[in-house]
């Protein structure tokens, strides 16, 4: 009835009430935020006022909201971290002085392939590291039992370093070399001491004897000079442990060019030119005392007097023959730097570069144009010649070949040994012509020689 209504309208209102107060405080925390959350269909602060209308979907908050701008925002994201690994990882990073690390030797397996219950040798480290690798100076100790002691550089040894390795059934160490390292290879200034008693003391360069050093021999012999690539090349002295002393030119280990040989036993002394460790022309003749020798020079015999009608043109037409035939050989094995001056080499390489192909090759013609340009007029027959000689077989009898500078350097050597060539004009004739007097005869203009036929 009407009055029943009427009477629980106070009821229903408290109700309401009651609601919207909880709402209120459920909507407090998003309040001090700035913002508040959607009011579900079914909340209980649902309420209809009187004289509005408003959609079962609207919420009691919409009206006394509407004219409020509430920013919309997502869920709340949790603050990124890193995952455990990764700081794990950053805790594994070895950087500055450590203790000493191990590495556990491998498993030893059997026929069978079975792990036999053997490990082979480990491995250890002491010192200081950089970017998780060895870096500073270190002491490693390898599987093999060889031991380094000294500098490293990125994981390999670089710097200053002892290196010995194990030796004998006691498998004590022995040191093998003392001296400069780069990029894990002996470089720079150091000294080696082979197993057989030898030991070699000068410069290195990629893990072989480089530049200038002495090597003495087990037999007593030293030879004090220079190298190439691990092998005797260029100037250097032989003394032997008999008294027997070679000064001159080497070429690949072997006695090559100008050099005089004394022979203790006999007090005789031949100076003249080598070829392939061999003494092909030259003088041979009684050694002069020196005062400094301990020891006085024998005579043994006296050698007849020459009596040849023009015994300085056979001499000098015989050493011609020798270098000239010896002349594609020293070109090809002599390196660069004693074949040319630096000038030289810098003004031949500028004019190669100015006549090569975009490929940075240089075919017939272009060789053609750059002889010409150093003062050799040259035909194609000739060319062709001179590129077998040196080495190159064209297919077919043509010249479809091509060189690089380096290449072309040795092919200008090769042309001009024993010759000078017209002068060109310019830097570049002048230097052909320098270049081409002399260079193969077994001495360098620029450092002098004590074994030209003057001072025999």
């Amino acid at each position: 009835s009407r009055s029943a209504l009427c009477s629980r309208l106070p009821i229903a209102w408290t109700r309401v009430a009651r609601s919207a107060q909880r709402a209120v405080r459920r909507t407090a925390p998003f309040a001090a935020a700035g913002r508040f959350p959607p009011v579900t269909r079914g909340s209980s602060a649902m309420a209809m006022r009187p004289g509005v209308s408003r959609s079962p979907s609207e919420s009691m908050f919409s009206e006394d909201f509407r004219d409020t701008a509430m920013p919309t925002t997502g869920r709340t994201m949790r603050p990124k971290t890193e995952p455990l690994w990764r700081a794990h990882d950053a805790k594994a990073q070895k950087s500055g002085q450590r203790g000493t690390i191990y590495w556990v030797g491998r498993n030893i397996m059997g026929e069978d392939g079975m792990p036999t219950g053997q490990k082979t040798k480990g491995a250890s480290y002491h010192g200081e590291w950089g970017n998780n690798r060895k870096h500073g100076y270190g002491v490693q100790i390898f599987p093999s039992g060889e031991k380094y002691e000294g500098q490293w550089g990125n994981g390999l040894r670089h710097g200053e370093g002892t290196f010995w390795v194990p030796s004998g059934k006691a498998q004590r160490l022995r040191k093998v070399y003392v001296g400069g390292w780069k990029d894990d290879k002996r470089h720079g200034r150091g000294t080696c001491f082979f197993k057989n008693g030898e030991f070699f003391q000068g410069s290195w360069d990629q893990g072989k004897m480089h530049g200038h050093g002495t090597l003495r021999y087990a037999n007593g012999d030293l030879y004090v000079g220079e190298w190439h690539e691990g092998l005797r090349s260029g100037k250097g002295t032989l003394n032997k442990a008999n008294g027997d002393c070679y000064e001159g030119y080497w070429l690949n280990d072997k006695r090559e060019g100008s050099g005089s040989f004394f022979y203790s036993e006999s007090g005789k002394v031949f100076v003249g030119e080598w070829a392939n460790d061999l003494p092909k022309a030259g003088i041979y003749t009684q050694a002069s005392a020196n005062p400094e020798q301990a020891s006085g020079v024998p005579t043994t015999s006296v050698l007849p007097a020459i009596r040849l009608a023009l015994p300085t043109e056979v001499l000098e037409g015989a050493l011609a023959a020798v270098r000239n035939a010896r002349k594609a050989v020293r070109a090809k094995g002599t390196p660069v730097t004693r074949l040319f001056t630096e000038e030289e080499i810098h003004a031949l390489q500028d004019a190669f570069q100015q006549a090569m192909r975009p490929d940075g090759l240089a075919g017939p013609l272009e060789l053609q144009a750059l002889l010409s340009q150093l003062g050799t007029e040259m035909h194609v027959d000739r060319l062709q010649e001179l590129l077998v000689s040196a080495g190159y077989s064209p297919e077919g009898g043509g010249l479809d070949v091509a060189v690089n500078s380096e290449d072309f350097l040795r092919l200008v050597a090769r042309r001009g040994g024993g010759q000078r060539a017209k002068p060109a004009g310019g830097l570049v004739g002048g230097l052909l012509g320098r270049a081409s007097a002399g260079r193969l005869t077994g001495h360098s203009p620029r450092r002098g020689s004590c074994l030209e036929l003057e001072d025999v």
